[in-house]
């Protein structure tokens, strides 16, 4: 499995309503979409950033959706953005999908030179077990770059106080505008170590 995320810095005067519009317009594009397990459709309105977060289940399938139509649209339309991808950990979607999310955040944290990554990947599977147990948590990812050596925590919550449980140096935090998780059942874990 791996996590994606791309970052669209919104004109300043962007209005927040087309975005929500094209969101509900495009939200079927997702339904089914092979190799998707998930995406989250997140928003950050004090930076002005759309953010979609993803977790493919197919490594070949995300790169179809990189070169094909409907990415070539989010190209056409707000030019083309730079994609972070990590290989999933751990994924696990644990809301009640009839209580969407409506707080997301991604904590990045640098690894050290020397860490041992088999006690690193121990450890993470233990705290993201751990997280599955916090009251009001949606969904929890924990994804490793290879390329900077970061490891990424993406996790979903009911709300934003739920979700003042993350702790970390680089935290982001978004709105949740919509959650497509056509791979993903509620319940269920996905374990990917």
């Amino acid at each position: 499995m791996l996590a994606m995320q791309y970052s669209i810095r919104l004109a300043s005067d962007f209005d927040e309503a087309r975005l929500r519009q094209r969101v509900a317009r495009r939200v079927h594009l997702f339904d089914n979409m092979p190799g998707l397990a998930h995406k989250a459709y997140l928003f950050n309105s004090e930076q002005h950033v759309y953010a979609p977060f993803y977790v493919w289940s197919d490594h070949f399938k995300a790169r179809e959706f990189l070169l094909g139509d409907v990415f070539a649209d989010v190209i056409r339309s707000f030019g083309r953005p730079r994609v972070r991808i990590w290989g999933c950990l751990d994924f696990d979607v644990i809301g009640n999908r009839a209580a969407s999310p409506t707080v997301a955040v991604r904590c990045v944290e640098a690894l050290a030179p020397d860490a041992d990554l088999r006690d690193l990947e121990r450890s993470e599977l233990d705290h993201h077990v751990e997280m599955l147990d916090q009251p009001g948590l949606w969904a929890h990812t924990t994804a490793l770059d290879c390329d900077r050596w970061e490891l990424v925590r993406y996790s979903l919550w009911r709300d934003a106080e739920a979700a003042q449980v993350v702790k970390g140096d680089c935290i982001n935090t978004y709105e949740v505008v919509l959650v497509s998780n056509p791979g993903a059942v509620a319940g269920t874990r996905t374990a990917v170590g």
